[in-house]
């Protein structure tokens, strides 16, 4: 006797969700779409949204680099490697990969662990090239699933601890302060204990600075807002000495291009390094590939997670071997380079030219650029993001996500970014795994028009044959639970002559699963209960063919519960 198939056909057997196929155009997306570009048409619009994005993403990149800890050029050189690094290997048409808030704030938590004489700025650099190898060599296994490790409510609420971090952090060049403080809650301490010691002249540049940012996006949000208070700074620094009146100016930037090389580190250094990069991968790739589904919802492309991977991998490693800091996609920047009218990559292409030119033409005259005005753009940038607001609908809809996302937001803010996003992994994964041991385990009865529905929703069940349906797979963390919810229902009725096993949910079996079935199966005729099998999942069935089980059962599997039901009813072959 074979276990029925309940499929209507074969083709049941291929997922819906495929592998797309790997060529030289998939892996380098350039290829395909460089030689089809439509000069004519996209040139211009792409033009313009470049220079709109570089308006964004010069003076984000000088100040993410320094949120992670070293020079302003350091951004730009990050910038420049990651814009043509993801031109050639990026899936989607207009996404920006560039410094971000989250992984230059870990980078420098990262950098900042390292003891000895090592130079932050070849830390930096080695830490974005070994997390662009590990992307990379991911996306060559498929591993793109591993996103699937740190669950939304994690990362949302990572992001959003990160980003009030990060406007604390910015506290003291804002307001022209000099505080220390080993967490963000430290700093913001030590912020409030020293602000009668704030320079008035630099507090009001930063604080006035936000609030055009602000008044512009708000106002005006054709107008690129970053650049107009970047372009005020310098100008009023250079025409009123604002540098000698005690205002700090970012100071000097060496002009040129960037060296091309990997950075020079002992092989201790680099497992180091690649340890800490595991973080920055996770980070990095969950909050770009965010970025890029967001971004493919508005043109309509399709994204491969493993591709992405691979192209976050090569944006890294050539922000690396520039000596930039680490990068990732995102959703900002894009946003800005799409509602100025971009269309392909060109318009990323474009941006980086003008990084290009500001390190070789403009970098004295971004030398003279203030630190409030810099601390203001970091704010502006991150502000969106520091909204823990959503940690309110976790508590209505999924406790578990609120303790694991609430734990993540408040170690970020009190602890250290790295141990705070370890714990937030780690939740996730138990909370995932108490998921699969608890699945729930609910008894179903035949209603007036013999619909079967739970008991709790009201349908009657019957004294002699009992139904119980297992959501969920039947594997060694979660079997215990069907012998013990049997065995209740047979205590509350004790009646009951068969038991029906509904195993339309249990999409699994491993072996402590069979057992457990067996085990199960063995008492209930030791008491003179049979037990029956209905609507086996289809993966179950093969599983149940491989094995002993399908013998055990002859003549107790059917593919219909009113079937299975029926004292008299005999099961068909599906």
């Amino acid at each position: 006797m074979s276990v029925p198939d309940q499929r209507p056909d074969a083709a049941a057997d291929r997922s819906l969700i495929t592998t797309p196929a790997r060529s030289l155009t998939s892996v380098l997306p350039v290829l395909s779409w460089l030689p089809s570009y439509r000069w004519r048409r996209d040139l211009v619009p792409d033009v313009v949204a470049g220079l709109a994005l570089a308006a964004l993403l010069i003076p984000e990149s000088m100040g993410y680099a320094g949120v992670a800890g070293v020079p302003a050029e350091v951004g730009l050189y990050a910038a420049l490697g990651a814009v043509i690094a993801y031109a050639v290997t990026g899936g989607t048409s207009i996404l920006v990969v560039g410094p971000a808030s989250a992984v230059a704030a870990l980078s420098a938590s990262i950098v900042a662990d390292f003891g000895g004489d090592a130079d932050p700025l070849v830390l930096t650099a080695g830490l974005a090239l070994a997390s662009g190898v590990l992307l990379m060599v991911a996306g060559a296994l498929r591993l793109g699933w591993i996103v699937n490790f740190i669950s939304r409510p994690v990362l949302h609420a990572f992001v959003a601890g990160l980003s009030i971090s990060i406007i604390i952090g910015q506290l003291d060049g804002l307001l022209g302060l000099e505080v220390e403080g080993e967490s963000a809650l430290a700093t913001l301490f030590d912020v409030v204990r020293h602000l009668g010691d704030a320079h008035g002249l630099s507090a009001l540049i930063g604080i006035g600075a936000v609030v055009v940012i602000l008044g512009f996006e708000r106002f005006v949000p054709s107008v690129p807002a970053a650049l107009v208070v970047v372009a005020v700074g310098i100008g009023a620094v250079i025409a009123f000495d604002l540098a000698a009146e005690g205002v700090e100016i970012v100071g000097d930037i060496p002009q040129g291009l960037p060296e091309v090389g990997i950075p020079d580190l002992g092989v201790t250094r680099w497992l180091e390094l690649f340890a800490g990069a595991f973080a920055l991968l996770f980070v990095g790739y969950s909050e770009g590939y965010a970025a890029a589904t967001a971004v493919a919802d508005e043109t309509g492309e399709s994204i491969d997670p493993d591709q992405e991977l691979i192209a976050s991998g090569a944006a890294n490693v050539g922000a690396g071997v520039l000596g930039g800091l680490a990068v990732s996609g995102s959703l900002s920047k894009s946003a800005a380079s799409q509602a100025a009218g971009a269309r392909t990559q060109v318009a990323n292409l474009t941006g980086g030219i003008l990084v290009l030119a500001t390190l070789l033409f403009l970098a004295p005259v971004f030398e003279e650029l203030p630190e409030p005005v810099l601390a203001a753009v970091v704010i502006v940038a991150v502000l969106r993001s520091a909204n823990p607001r959503s940690l309110i609908s976790l508590w209505l809809v999924n406790r578990l996500d609120f303790i694991a996302g609430l734990t993540t937001f408040v170690l970020v803010i009190v602890w250290e970014t790295l141990p705070a996003m370890v714990v937030g992994v780690l939740l996730s994964l138990a909370f995932v795994v108490r998921r699969a041991s608890f699945p729930d385990v609910t008894e179903l009865a035949a209603d007036d028009r013999g619909v079967f529905r739970r008991t709790s929703d009201g349908a009657v069940p019957d004294d002699r044959v009992s139904v119980v349906r297992f959501e969920g797979p039947l594997i060694y963390a979660s079997a215990s639970r069907l012998g013990a919810a049997v065995h209740t229902l047979i205590e509350r009725r004790a009646d009951t002559d068969r038991i029906v096993v509904d195993a339309e949910m249990m999409s699994d079996l491993d072996i402590t699963g069979a057992e457990a079935l067996m085990k199960l199966d063995d008492e209930l005729a030791d008491r003179g209960v049979e037990l029956h099998l209905a609507r086996v999942h289809h993966r179950m069935a093969e599983q149940l063919r491989r094995s002993l089980l399908a013998e055990r059962f002859e003549g107790r599997i059917h593919a219909r519960l009113a079937d299975a039901t029926r004292a008299d009813e005999s099961p068909g072959e599906g």
